[in-house]
């Protein structure tokens, strides 16, 4: 059954777009519009420069260790940028926290359904999420999987995008996309795309307080 909200949310995140700057920068700019919306004078390429944990090649990186690559780049050459998990955004955050001045903690909320991202609107919350490009269906690329330094494999996404959830009425979620920025995706299909790219979330949280 579809969760209900008692007063439609729309948190006033603030427009930041990744390009021209991070064409494959989008999980780097998500954080970004979370950090600038609790009050940080975060910049994207700082984060992307300074924060962001990333591997040389995106080939063969762990996504849920680093950024596969560079974020700046979209060539087509062995470091063009791809994407990243929660884990590494959860570093950057909490390393850019700790020379700011702190105040919040980032939370890995991957696994959390339908009711908990209400549930951190409902706290004034934006969440930061992966989903795909317009949520279309989810494409692999045709590279297939690569093998993991430490053991196992990864299928690479081809559409994936991530963003922030920053509203919700009882039949849309409104997302700041940084591509094109504030739109109304359905609740149905918003949760579908989620799941299938594993309930993938993070979250600032003041000190001190819980999920």
């Amino acid at each position: 059954m579809k969760e209900t909200i008692a007063v439609p949310i729309l948190l006033p995140v603030p427009q930041i777009l990744q390009n021209p700057e991070l064409p494959n920068g989008c999980e780097v700019t998500s954080l970004c519009e979370v950090l600038r919306f609790l009050g940080f004078d975060a910049d994207k390429c700082d984060l992307a420069d300074h924060y962001l944990p990333r591997s040389e090649r995106w080939y063969g990186a762990d996504p849920d260790k680093v950024y596969m690559g560079n974020p700046r780049l979209d060539d087509g050459s062995p470091e063009t940028g791809y994407y990243c998990f929660a884990g590494p955004i959860v570093a950057a955050a909490d390393a850019y926290l700790a020379g700011h001045g702190g105040g919040y903690a980032a939370r890995d909320l991957t696994g959390a359904g339908e009711a908990a991202l209400l549930a951190q609107l409902e706290r004034g919350r934006p969440v930061i999420f992966w989903a795909t490009l317009r949520f279309n269906d989810v494409q692999f690329d045709p590279c297939g999987a690569y093998p993991l330094p430490g053991g196992g494999s990864h299928r690479v996404f081809h559409t994936l995008h991530c963003m922030v959830l920053c509203g919700a009425d009882d039949t849309h979620f409104t997302v700041a996309d940084p591509l094109n920025f504030n739109h109304r995706v359905e609740r149905g299909r918003f949760i579908e795309i989620y799941r299938q790219l594993g309930r993938r979330a993070v979250v600032l949280v003041p000190d001190g307080e819980t999920l």
